[in-house]
């Protein structure tokens, strides 16, 4: 999922009052950490002396490294030493992974199976996964007074669909192939109620989030695909109303984002995978738990308190699924975002602790 840079501030912050949203796992993740026979004082990979860097676009998908950071549980599990740098956009975040700048990405898993398929070293390897869609996190949005009042209005002729911009998919816009992951959920959204042919004439606009909700309110825009904090501006300051879901039916709880290592760097810090992971883990369970991300996210985006605690929240998972991630690899070979024959297979990309 596409996240526009931390600092972003919202249209009219005093301006409040829609509905109080949260989406989250509750105590399930943190059931399955105690099951996995996890304990808070085990360092699962040992202690690291040096430093792991995790380059990070800072967000709600990534909130966990950052309640982890803020906790002490990378240090607690072996990892005294971890800096999290940010970044602007997911071509940054897996640049710097790629050029050696830092140890660990969180990235985009769109971008992910992307670069993935076009390497042909295939290097990335997926340490955890770290962002599920719940419902409500990415939505079609358009204003109340508009003409398009159902996901078939998307489809008229000359409507634009203002979608967060992806520096990484190198694919043509509007030539029947989503740009982007969050575009291929919501087209795949859409056949639910046409015909493929129909779903593809949808003309996707590519920006960053906060240039969408400006276009939307200055009529340049009918509708727009956002994810959160900009769902929840768009609404409150807008009354913009939803017309599509993009997580819901077929893509219902899709892998969004995971936390990616070079291969090279993951065979020779074995130790540090294990600390990272066991961290993340728990964080992630930590994470499920009511406020935990609300009150880490204004430290970690500069979202304002309240903003926080309204927005829509999807799930961390503790456990990485392969068939999951393998769904969104069908998802984007079957828009043609690649072919079938570069499409990665998922599970030499994962990564199982020993520890």
């Amino acid at each position: 999922m596409r996240l526009d840079p931390a600092g972003v501030p919202l249209l009219n912050p005093g301006r409040r009052g829609i509905r109080a949203r949260r989406s989250m796992a509750a105590l399930s993740g943190l059931a399955l950490l105690l099951a996995a026979g996890c304990s808070a004082s085990a360092s699962p990979g040992g202690a690291v002396s040096g430093t792991v860097v995790i380059a990070a676009e800072p967000g709600v998908s990534n909130a966990a490294i950052y309640l982890a950071r803020k906790d002490g549980l990378f240090a607690a599990e072996g990892l005294p030493h971890v800096e999290i740098r940010s970044y602007a956009n997911q071509a940054a975040v897996l640049a710097a992974l790629q050029s050696g700048q830092a140890d660990i990405a969180a990235a985009d898993y769109g971008d992910i199976f992307y670069q993935q398929a076009q390497s042909h070293t295939h290097d990335l390897r997926i340490l955890a996964d770290g962002y599920d869609a719940t419902a409500g996190v990415l939505e079609i949005l358009t204003l109340p007074n508009s003409s398009i009042t159902s996901p078939l209005g998307l489809v008229k002729a000359g409507v634009k669909v203002g979608l967060p911009d992806d520096d990484l998919l190198k694919v043509q816009p509007n030539a029947g192939i989503p740009p982007s992951l969050d575009a291929a959920a919501a087209t795949s959204v859409l056949t639910g109620y046409m015909v493929q042919a129909q779903a593809d004439t949808v003309q996707w606009d590519a920006m960053s989030q906060q240039q969408e909700v400006q276009d939307l309110q200055n009529h340049t825009l009918q509708a727009i695909l956002v994810s959160e904090p900009y769902i929840y501006q768009a609404e409150s300051e807008l009354g913009a109303v939803e017309v599509l879901d993009a997580c819901s039916g077929s893509t219902a709880g899709l892998p969004l984002l995971g936390y990616v290592a070079m291969s090279p760097w993951v065979k020779d810090q074995p130790g540090a995978v294990a600390d990272f992971q066991a961290a993340l883990a728990k964080a992630q369970a930590d994470a499920s738990l009511e406020g935990q991300v609300q009150a880490v996210l204004p430290s970690a985006t500069d979202m304002t308190v309240q903003d926080a605690d309204l927005i829509t929240v999807g799930s961390y998972p503790t456990a990485t699924s392969k068939d999951s991630l393998e769904q969104v690899v069908t998802l984007l070979t079957d828009f043609n975002v690649f072919s079938q024959a570069d499409a990665p297979p998922v599970p030499p990309m994962l990564v199982t602790s020993k520890g």
